[in-house]
């Protein structure tokens, strides 16, 4: 071997041996390494192991239950299969061929179908099961059980969703569910899923956070595609319920009001096509408790729950969202009449004997005004029997001091006529009505509303209701008002709130908002009136009350609506006499120009005074008593 070769296998040797020991030492660190992973951090990565073929899933809690007065369930919780979808990796589950597969065993469109799976995570985060079809039907829960392997992602599982017992019964007061909004769901994350529907109106919405329980969890194994295994050995915190609520609602008078409603809405638009809606509302006067609340067309809540089309929100919900009672403010007519005679007779321009002569017109100014019809001499009770436009104009042009306005016109515009009509916007306010509403527990409740042009004609257009609007339920509170002699009180819904346990958490007191100034003298004058309108042969409600066995107090009214002639037919009054338990408020819009409201809402008055009382039962006992002599 020569030197060369010698010294070049010297450098070789060296070299490796370098290399060896860097091998060697590399080695140990990565032995070192693993061992302290095992040592130190072992327990750590066997639990993000165990998490990765471990899921952990909401189980939705049972809503709250939702009684009537007398405990009988209107809203509670049913078992269904639920559709579920999760996205996963592309390596297992391909979405565009699920949706064409399954769009046609699910009847549902690819759009729809794409939407609800939501496969881009563009609504729900991508971690998230997204709710596909509730309560799906057997043959498609079979399908999707039969085929698990071919349809990763996919499962069924079983969950409360809510059942309306009675359908559409009730509808405004109870309200519907619908998809909990993104702004909510950010403030409440730790209580609610996603995928969770919330109440969305009525007292669903009203109450949400007594309603909603506590969601528990389900942690459980899956396989590759998303779907549970070992089942046996899953871990459950189980779900608490939501508390109940129960409702002032008298059932009885609640059908007896949706009924005749919806006959007299739907028989008056077969020749009166602008008559579409109908409301009607009934309160104690004494408590505030809602005893009956129609909305005339109502919905069904139900659709909400499975999923409402495009086709169902547009024919069947849309034009029955809004509750009319409450939702809308309408011209009050005459049903106002009562606080235009009380402001005449507390401001000193009129006494109980005063009499007016009502030819069935007056001039005010360089305007003709006409009553309904010609009276002749009328006092302040005759007055609210027949109603008297020419009184009520009369009484308030001593109320607005009309006869300074030769004096000085611009005074009188600028200071006396602002001044009275505040004055009487705040007999109105002490009341309920004016800007403001009732305070029933319920959303979405309007104010009313006020118009002041200005003019003169202000004063006479207010004594009979013509430049205001109120919703029914305003009218309802007036109404009771006068029925309690000036004790005004809250209307309310929801008398209980019962705990899972059958506990109560909760009871609603009557609640007084105020008196008014007027004396009980004045309030007297005013009922007495009321009661002539049903009992007194000339009375404008005579036809429907004038025998009846229990007194009833009331006024009827019409108003011009601005909108093609046509008339708002108005309904006030409560019973008995002596004795108010229930105050009632009426109204069918749109109806034809001269339209009398006796003969008009005199039917739905009728039926739910005889649901109240009892009184359609006997009647029909009495019947067959006499059937069977």
């Amino acid at each position: 071997m020569t030197q060369y070769e010698q010294e070049k296998q010297s450098v070789v040797g060296k070299r490796m041996s370098l290399l060896f020991m860097v091998i060697f030492f590399a080695l140990a660190v990565l032995i070192f390494r693993l061992s302290f992973l095992q040592l130190s951090e072992g327990e750590e990565l066997l639990k993000r192991a165990e998490n990765n073929r471990y899921v952990t899933q909401s189980i939705p809690a049972p809503r709250g239950n939702i009684l009537d007065r007398d405990g009988n369930e209107l809203v509670r919780n049913k078992p269904a299969f639920t559709i579920t979808f999760q996205p996963l990796n592309t390596e297992v589950q391909d979405s565009t061929m699920l949706i064409s597969e399954l769009a046609p065993v699910f009847n549902l469109s690819i759009e729809d179908l794409y939407k609800a799976m939501d496969p881009h995570a563009i609504k729900y985060s991508p971690s998230m099961a997204r709710k596909v079809i509730t309560n799906a039907p057997d043959q498609i829960v079979a399908y999707v059980r039969e085929h698990a392997d071919e349809l990763p992602g996919f499962n069924v599982i079983v969950e409360p969703i809510r059942e309306y017992v009675r359908k559409d019964f009730a509808s405004h007061v109870v309200g519907y569910l619908n998809d909990i909004p993104a702004d909510y769901y950010e403030e409440h994350k730790e209580e609610y899923q996603q995928t969770d529907l919330v109440g969305t109106a009525g007292v669903e919405s009203q109450y949400e956070k007594f309603l909603h329980g506590k969601n528990g969890t389900y942690k459980v194994e899956v396989n590759i595609n998303y779907q549970p295994v070992n089942k046996d050995k899953a871990i459950t915190v189980e779900p608490v319920k939501g508390h109940d609520l129960k409702l002032t609602i008298h059932s009885k008078l609640q059908e007896a009001t949706e009924n005749a409603l919806k006959a007299r809405v739907e028989e008056m638009g077969k020749t009166i096509p602008t008559v579409k809606h109908g409301a009607a509302v009934a309160m104690n006067p004494k408590t505030g408790e809602v005893l009956a609340m129609a909305s005339y067309p109502d919905y069904d809540p139900t659709m909400w729950v499975e999923g409402i089309s495009a086709k169902d929100y547009a024919t069947k919900f849309a034009p029955a969202e809004m509750n009319r009672t409450m939702q809308q403010v309408y011209e009050p007519g005459s049903t106002i009449k009562m606080s235009t005679v009380l402001i005449g007779l507390h401001e000193g321009k009129i006494t109980p004997s005063t009499v007016i002569y009502d030819p069935g017109y007056t001039k005010f100014l360089d305007t003709t005004i006409r009553s309904w019809k010609s009276i002749g001499d009328v006092d302040a009770r005759r007055a609210l029997a027949e109603s008297s436009n020419v009184y009520m104009i009369e009484t308030f042009k001593g109320v607005f001091d009309f006869n300074s306005l030769g004096r000085d016109v611009n005074h009188y515009l600028n200071v006396t006529l602002k001044e009275k009509m505040n004055l009487v916007l705040d007999y109105h306010k002490e009341m309920g009505l004016g800007l403001q509403t009732t305070g029933v527990d319920l959303p979405y409740e309007a104010k009313g509303q006020i118009t002041q042009e200005g003019y003169v004609s202000d004063l006479a257009f207010a004594s009979f209701g013509q430049n205001e609007k109120y919703t029914l339920l305003q009218l309802a509170q007036y109404t009771s008002t006068i029925a309690n002699e000036g004790k005004r009180m809250q209307p309310y819904v929801v008398s209980e709130i019962i705990k899972p346990d059958g506990t109560t958490l909760q009871k609603t007191e009557p609640k007084l908002l105020g008196e008014t100034s007027f004396t009980k003298d004045e309030y007297r004058v005013v009922r007495e009136g009321m009661l002539d309108v049903s009992r007194k042969p000339y009375g404008t409600f005579y036809g429907v009350f004038g025998n009846y066995p229990i007194q009833v107090a009331s006024k009827t009214g019409t108003a011009e609506t601005g909108r093609g002639g046509t008339e708002n037919s108005v309904y006030v009054g409560y019973a008995p006499y002596d004795d108010p338990q229930i105050a009632i408020a009426i109204i069918i819009p749109d109806n034809k120009h001269m339209s009398q409201s006796g003969a008009t809402l005199g039917p739905i008055a009728k039926a739910m005074m005889d649901a109240y009382f009892n009184l359609g039962e006997q009647s029909a006992e009495k019947k067959e008593e006499k059937k069977a002599e």
